[in-house]
This record gives C-alpha cells, sequence and structure tokens, in this order.
C-alpha cells in the first residue's frame, strides 16, 4: 500500500454495510491509532465505538474483498 491518504472503514454492527469513519489517513498513521473512536453512521444514523483492530483502510478492503 502506498503512502496515500485512505479512507478509514468499519462495517456497521446495525447493518453490516462498509461505512467511512470520516477519517483519512496514511498506513502509517493508521497503524500507529491507539484507543477508541466514535462517528455518526451514514447507514443507520446511530453513533459507533470503534478502535483499529476493528477498521481497515478502504484501499485495503477493495483489493482482496474484505470486509470481515
Amino acid at each position: 500500500m502506498s503512502d496515500a491518504i485512505h479512507r478509514v472503514v468499519i462495517k456497521c454492527p446495525a447493518t453490516g454495510a462498509v461505512v467511512s469513519t470520516v477519517l483519512r489517513l496514511k498506513p502509517t498513521a493508521f497503524e500507529a491509532l491507539t484507543g477508541e473512536y466514535s462517528f455518526r453512521c451514514e447507514r443507520c444514523g446511530e453513533v459507533h465505538v470503534w478502535s483499529r483492530e476493528k477498521a481497515w483502510l478502504e484501499s485495503a478492503w477493495k483489493r482482496v474483498g474484505a470486509g470481515g
């Protein structure tokens, strides 16, 4: 993966859809994330709390078809 900026995504626990967390990071910054973050989901409207272990960079998901 390049050092480009990518959207950080998770799977919405309510709908199962892949959604953007609103963060956009370089892979090195993503790997350095610690703690928990929250955002209002564009799909279900709920606030989701997530950590790096539950997220991935969008380009990685598109490339390998991941999503959990």
